[in-house]
């Protein structure tokens, strides 16, 4: 017979908010997961480690006022006619 969702949940936390159980599981919230996977991936593009190419998002900032660190972004305008395929409200 399968599972059922509260079934699969740890003694008592069946009762917990979904934040809580998180803390009590000392897990990260979906939305901190998505943000530090971006981030990674952007990591990763920087230092050429991703197959996607680095300029389609982002410029390396060369100006001098990068307060001794290498490497800030700028990022890029993305020249898209997206907008005129949906309406407007």
């Amino acid at each position: 017979m399968p599972k059922q969702p509260n079934d699969m949940l740890a003694a008592g936390q069946d009762k917990l908010s979904y934040k809580d159980r998180l803390k009590s599981l000392h897990l990260w919230t979906l939305e901190d997961r998505r943000l530090r996977a971006d981030l990674i991936e952007v990591y990763r593009m920087y230092h050429s480690l991703s197959a996607v190419d680095f300029e389609t998002f982002f410029e390396r900032d060369i100006d001098s006022r990068t307060r001794g660190h290498t490497l800030k972004l700028k990022k890029g305008r993305v020249a898209t006619d997206l907008r005129h395929h949906f309406f407007s409200a």
